[in-house]
């Protein structure tokens, strides 16, 4: 790895070291997640994700039963997601947030559990996926949200509701 940068541009699994990554801090939260994945949902989470370029906001890799979200240019742990196999399934029942106030400004168990199945979803499945909020926002804000989660806009779908009721 050179400056951060993946070693080679195969389609390789990415792993712990396919990326300059830092551990989860001691200061995290344990979180009790339900989510169920298909084998074929499961061998794509498995495959993980390699930024590559600037524009990529997160670097995931799965290994020893968990998959590892970091923040691509610092190398932060920002989540982890425990998924075990369930008879012909794969089940989420725990999950861990950063709770290091220098490393991660966000404190909510909902907002971090659906940023998770976002990030999974878009990133890892390549289907469409609600951005989360933690809370009330305004479109400017959710459009700030999703740059400091997602990089550039990657075909994001809204609706407008006109004052007269039309869409």
């Amino acid at each position: 790895m050179v400056n951060g940068q993946r070693k080679t541009m195969n389609h390789s699994p990415a792993t712990a070291d396919s990326w300059q990554i830092k551990p989860l801090p001691e200061q995290h939260a344990e979180l009790e997640v339900d989510g169920t994945y298909t084998a074929d949902e499961f061998i794509a989470i498995q495959q993980g994700f390699i930024p590559r370029d600037m524009d990529d906001k997160w670097f995931l890799y799965f290994a020893d039963g968990w998959l590892n979200f970091h923040r691509s240019w610092t190398g932060t742990c920002v989540y982890r997601l425990n998924i075990e196999p369930e008879n012909d399934t794969f089940r989420a029942t725990i999950a861990q947030a950063n709770r290091d106030p220098q490393q991660y400004r966000f404190q909510s168990d909902k907002f971090d559990v659906e940023t998770m199945a976002f990030l999974i979803d878009r990133i890892l499945l390549n289907r469409f996926a609600t951005l989360p909020t933690p809370g009330k926002m305004a479109p400017t804000e959710q459009q700030k949200l999703e740059q400091h989660l997602m990089g550039r806009p990657k075909g994001t779908i809204s609706l407008r509701i006109l004052a007269n009721g039309n869409h």
